[in-house]
């Protein structure tokens, strides 16, 4: 099925299955966001955001209401161990996966707390307030990495000099351990599977919503925590990228194109994308150049992708790449980091940020391929780690062989 050579390969199956062990993937985590805090000079960093949260401490539940509702926060210190503040009725389950200092949330999020949101913010400042005196850290600039508008102005009030800590949090959380680069892996093939599964159901006739339905019950039924988009499209609404599934129904011979964004097990994202030909007509001419130019571009971008390579190089020499008539409606990122979500670093087209790639980095390389004005436009994407040598594939989803033929 796939284009890829048959030594390249996984064996069939999940290998981790549940035997991660959780106080060692917590412990590498916590000590990789202190030794990130050190470098930034920040003693202390108050944490909302559920991916930096999870991260210094352990996973939480509801994750995608904690997008929006802050209900779990956690105290880290470079040079002490954490608080984590939890909700109530979380408190049990997150017992069961940390053994570190844990204590009821004040929430005071205004769908709980109505008007009484700052007050509640006061009182769940207080704590942290208690916290930062007792280790003599009043004086220390606090790293937050996102807040409710009332607890900046609480902790403005309070006379708290505030520093971004996402960046800390970030380039720590971008080297991934061992045991994070194998959960990586597990949820790769979990991906794998899953859109194998899947294709069977990829038939004209059906909406591009029961398209994304079917291929998130099959993601889930294998332990997928939540999609971050919708992105499956078909035909003409593959051109430009990035809409979300809709009720158009699916027609011979056009191509679908989806966008994994898929966060699995233990939090760790796998971000892939696919495109194929649907039914039983043979491909047109346009319809294979097109995806052989996305689907050469992302594989012979991935070789280059070597530690040490740095991002202003990778996005000047792969951008040189790209075939001009396609690049009004690139795709943003050629590539970028998976971790818990999408996060630093991303290589672009134009002027990149400063830093270089480093063993252990998760990312996935893309490449959108879609003419101005035209019919169709291909999606493909692969999710690589980055090691001292060559790159190691993580994803192996199949290719559309009758897309790739001359």
């Amino acid at each position: 099925m796939t284009h890829l050579e048959d030594a390249t390969q996984p064996a069939t199956g999940r290998h981790l299955a549940k035997a991660v062990d959780l106080d060692a993937l917590n412990a590498q985590r916590l000590a990789s966001a202190r030794a990130g805090l050190r470098k930034a000079g920040i003693a202390a960093a108050l944490l909302f955001d559920p991916a930096n949260v999870r991260y210094a401490t352990c996973d939480g539940q509801s994750v995608v209401f904690n997008l929006h509702d802050s209900f779990r926060w956690a105290l880290v210190f470079a040079e002490d161990e954490p608080i984590l503040w939890e909700s109530f009725d979380e408190m049990r389950i997150t017992r069961s996966r940390w053994a570190g200092d844990m204590r009821p949330a004040h929430g005071f999020g205004y769908f709980g707390s109505g008007p009484g949101s700052t007050e509640d913010a006061k009182i769940a400042m207080d704590e942290v307030y208690a916290e930062l005196s007792t280790r003599g850290l009043l004086g220390e600039p606090l790293g937050v990495d996102r807040a409710n508008a009332v607890v900046f102005l609480e902790l403005q009030r309070r006379g708290i000099t505030i520093v971004n800590a996402s960046p800390a949090m970030e380039t720590a959380r971008a080297v991934k351990t061992p045991l994070e680069l194998d959960i990586h892996r597990d949820n790769a093939r979990l991906v794998d599977i899953a859109v194998d599964a899947f294709l069977p159901a990829l038939v004209p006739g059906r909406t591009e919503n029961e398209l994304w339905a079917e291929l998130a019950r099959q993601t889930f039924a294998h332990g997928a925590l939540y999609a971050e988009a919708r992105l499956l499209t078909s035909g003409p609404r593959t051109n430009p990228w990035m809409q979300e599934a809709s009720d158009r129904i699916v027609q011979n011979g056009e191509i679908v194109g989806f966008d994994t964004d898929l966060v699995g097990p233990y939090g760790y994202l796998t971000d892939i994308s696919r495109s194929y030909l649907v039914g039983d007509i043979a491909p047109t001419a346009e319809q294979r150049d097109v995806y052989q130019a996305s689907y050469h571009f992302v594989h012979e971008s991935i070789p280059e992708f070597t530690a040490g390579r740095s991002f202003q190089e990778l996005g000047e020499l792969l951008g040189a790449r790209m075939p001009q008539e396609y690049r009004s409606q690139r795709y943003p990122f050629i590539a970028h980091g998976c971790g818990a979500v999408d996060e630093f670093p991303v290589v672009v087209l134009g002027d990149n940020h400063e830093g270089v790639l480093e063993a252990g980095m998760v990312l996935s390389v893309e490449g959108y391929m879609g003419r101005v004005g035209g019919a169709f436009g291909v999606k493909y994407e692969e999710q690589i780690i980055v090691t001292d040598g060559a790159p190691e594939l993580i994803s192996f989803a199949p290719a559309d062989e009758r897309l790739l033929a001359p």
